[in-house]
C-alpha cells in the first residue's frame, strides 16, 4: 500500500525492514528447552546444582542493581508450582556495557555458569542475554514481617512486598553501609524502660541501597533536611529478599516512600516567670586532642560549636553539662564558648569550677546564670564510689525572691567497658553492682545535705546509666525521688538514647515531693538519639546546628 502523507517523509526501505526485525527480537518466543531451571539451580526440593556448571534458564527480571557501585546484575525470577512461591536468583554480570542489562519486567535467555559468592547461589560468567519479551503479570510476593528464618529462605532471590508501615529503628550504619534497621509495630524500646507506649518487635530485616560497598555517596534515604530519624515509616516496602554478611535484607526495586512520623521538634518555650534547668551529656568535650574527644583542631571546633548551639538554645538557668574533659581549663574553654554565643547577654558561671573533681577522665559541671541566680552552697562528693564526682549547688533568686532549691548533677558508671571478671553483665550492663552504691550513696548524701539546707527541695538530675526499671534507679525512688520523666513526658517521648535500636532513657530529673509540686513541665528535646551518627562532628562537613551534637538528648525541667 502507497504510504500517503503531506507532512512525514516515508521510511526507507531498509530501516522498516531493520526495525521490523528488532520489533521481532524484542517479543521473540524463549526456547522452550531451556537446560535448567531455577528450582534445580537452587536446589528446590533436591540439592543444588554444582558451582562452575554451564546453563540456559528462562526467567523474568524483577531488579536490577548496575550502577557502578552497586551489585552488578540482576535477579532472575521463575514462578512456582502449585501455588507455591517463586524462586529467584542473583545474575553476576561484572562491568558489561550498559546496554548488555535487561529491564525489570523483561523475560529474558540467559546462559551462564552456576556459581557461588560467600556460600550465596548465584549465576555468574554470564555468556549471552536474550530478551524475549515482557512478563506483564509479574507480581511482588507478599512477605508478612517478622517471618520464620525458614520461610525467609524459601523466599531469598525473590520480588517481595511488605504491606503496611516498618519503622525506622537504627540508623547507625546509614551512612557507611547505606542500611537502615526496620521493626514492625513501631518503634523498639529496651526491656527495662518502663514505658507502657506499645513497643514493636524487630522486622528480621534490614532496607538495604543496592550495594554493598562501605561509605555510599550519595547517602541513600535521606530527607529535605538530610536526615533520616528513627521513628520514621516505610510504606508498602518492595523489593528483593536477600541475605548477605549476616543479615536478611530487602534491595528495593521502587524507591521506598517513606513517611515522616518523627520530625524535628522545636524546643519548648520557656514560660514567663519560670526556671528552666537543663542536663546534657555532651560526648566527651576535649581540648586535649586525640584523647576522648576530638583528634584535631578543626574537629574540636565543629563539636564546640555544635554543642554551643544546643546549648544556647536550651537558654537554661542551671546547666548539668556531663562528660566534660576533667581539666580547668576545659570548662573554662566550654565557659567561654557558651557566653560568646549567648544572645540574650546572659553569661553563665561555674558552680564548683575552682574544685578539685576526682582523678577521672571527665567530669561534670554546673552552670548558672549570674543574673538571675546566685548559689548559697556548693559541694563536691568526695566519696571513693565514684570516679567522677557528683556536684551540688543550693541555688536562690538574686535578691532573695523565692525559695531556695538544690540540683544534684551525677554521672554514673557506664554499661560499657566490661571486666573479665567481678562486677560482669549480669542482664543490667557491666558495673550494676557499683551503679547500685553509687546511687546509695547518692540517696544517703542528698539526707545529708537537707539536714544542712534545712529544706526539702532538691532536684537530681544527670546520665545514670541505668533504664528505669533498673536497680540503681529503683533504689532512687525508694529513698522517696519522683521519676518526673515518668510523670510529666508521655510513654512514647521517654528516651534519650538509642543501643543498637532500642530505644531508652539514661538520663533523668529525679524530684523530692517538695519540689516536685513546683515543677511547670518537663521535656526531652530530642536532638541527637534519633539523627544519624553522619551528622556529628566528625564530619568535616558538619553544620552548627544542635542536631547530633552528641549522643544523648537532654532533659529539661522548669520550675514555677
Amino acid at each position: 500500500m502507497p504510504f500517503h502523507s503531506d507532512s512525514i517523509l516515508p521510511i526507507p526501505l531498509y530501516l522498516t525492514i531493520l526495525l521490523l526485525s528488532l520489533a521481532g527480537l524484542a517479543h521473540a518466543q524463549c526456547p522452550s528447552s531451556p537446560t535448567a531451571t531455577v528450582q534445580a539451580i537452587k536446589g528446590v526440593g533436591s540439592k543444588p546444582l554444582a558451582p562452575g556448571l554451564r546453563v540456559t534458564v528462562v526467567g523474568t527480571v524483577t531488579a536490577a542493581f548496575t550502577g557502578p557501585r552497586e551489585l552488578g546484575g540482576f535477579y532472575l525470577q521463575q514462578a512456582g508450582l502449585h501455588n507455591r512461591p517463586p524462586v529467584g536468583v542473583f545474575v553476576y554480570q561484572a562491568q558489561p556495557a550498559a546496554r548488555t542489562y535487561p529491564a525489570p519486567g523483561e523475560r529474558v535467555l540467559v546462559r551462564a555458569h552456576t556459581g557461588r559468592y560467600r556460600g550465596h547461589i548465584q549465576l555468574e560468567r554470564v555468556e549471552r542475554i536474550m530478551v524475549c519479551g515482557v512478563n506483564r503479570t509479574l507480581q511482588a510476593w507478599t512477605l508478612h514481617l517478622p517471618a520464620k528464618t525458614s520461610h525467609l529462605r524459601r523466599l531469598e532471590d525473590v520480588l517481595v512486598r511488605v504491606p503496611g508501615e516498618l519503622t525506622v529503628t537504627s540508623n547507625y550504619q546509614l551512612a557507611h553501609y547505606g542500611i537502615l534497621a526496620l521493626s514492625v509495630g513501631g518503634r523498639l524500646f529496651q526491656a527495662q524502660n518502663g514505658t507502657a507506649a506499645v513497643a514493636g518487635v524487630p522486622a528480621g530485616v534490614v532496607l538495604d541501597d543496592g550495594s554493598y560497598r562501605a561509605r555510599p555517596r550519595p547517602i541513600p534515604y535521606l530527607n529535605s533536611n538530610g536526615t533520616r530519624r528513627l521513628g520514621s515509616e516505610v510504606i508498602d516496602l518492595t523489593g528483593v529478599l536477600a541475605k548477605a554478611f549476616g543479615h536478611w535484607r530487602i534491595q528495593p526495586s521502587t524507591a521506598p516512600r517513606f513517611r515522616e512520623t518523627n520530625p524535628r521538634q522545636a524546643l519548648p518555650r520557656a514560660r514567663a516567670g519560670s526556671l528552666r534547668i537543663a542536663s546534657f551529656n555532651l560526648e566527651n568535650y576535649f581540648v586535649s586532642l586525640d584523647a576522648r574527644g576530638a583528634d584535631s583542631k578543626a574537629a574540636f571546633e565543629r563539636q564546640q560549636r555544635k554543642l554551643v548551639a544546643a546549648i544556647t538554645e536550651l537558654d537554661a538557668d542551671v546547666l548539668a553539662l556531663h562528660e566534660v574533659e576533667n581539666r580547668r581549663r576545659a570548662v573554662a574553654a566550654l565557659l567561654r564558648a557558651i557566653n560568646s554565643a549567648t544572645q540574650s547577654g546572659a553569661k553563665y558561671l561555674a558552680a564548683v569550677a575552682g574544685m578539685d573533681h576526682g582523678d577521672g577522665a571527665i567530669r561534670t559541671v554546673l552552670l548558672y546564670r549570674e543574673e538571675r541566680l546566685v548559689p548559697r552552697s556548693v559541694w563536691i562528693n568526695e566519696d571513693p564510689v565514684f570516679t567522677r564526682p557528683p556536684v551540688a549547688a543550693n541555688f536562690q533568686r538574686l535578691g532573695g525572691k523565692g525559695p531556695a532549691f538544690v540540683v544534684i548533677a551525677a554521672h554514673l558508671k557506664s554499661k560499657g567497658g566490661c571486666p573479665a571478671h567481678g562486677d560482669v553483665d549480669r542482664g543490667q550492663g557491666c558495673w550494676g553492682k557499683l551503679r547500685r552504691r553509687q546511687a546509695a550513696a547518692l540517696s544517703q548524701w542528698l539526707e545529708r545535705l537537707k539536714a544542712e539546707v534545712g529544706h526539702p527541695r532538691f532536684l537530681l538530675v544527670g546520665d545514670l546509666n541505668s533504664y528505669p526499671g533498673e536497680a540503681p534507679i529503683q533504689a532512687l525512688l525508694s529513698a522517696g525521688l519522683r521519676n518526673l520523666l515518668a510523670d510529666h513526658v508521655p510513654s512514647a517521648d521517654r528516651y534519650t538514647y538509642v543501643y543498637r535500636g532500642y530505644a531508652g532513657y539514661l538520663d533523668y530529673a529525679l524530684a523530692t515531693a517538695a519540689l516536685a509540686d513546683v515543677v511547670k513541665q518537663v521535656a526531652i528535646w530530642h536532638i541527637n538519639a534519633d539523627e544519624p551518627r553522619y551528622l556529628d562532628y566528625t564530619n568535616p562537613r558538619a553544620e552548627p546546628t544542635p542536631y547530633r551534637s552528641s549522643d544523648h538528648d537532654p532533659v529539661i525541667v522548669e520550675l514555677r
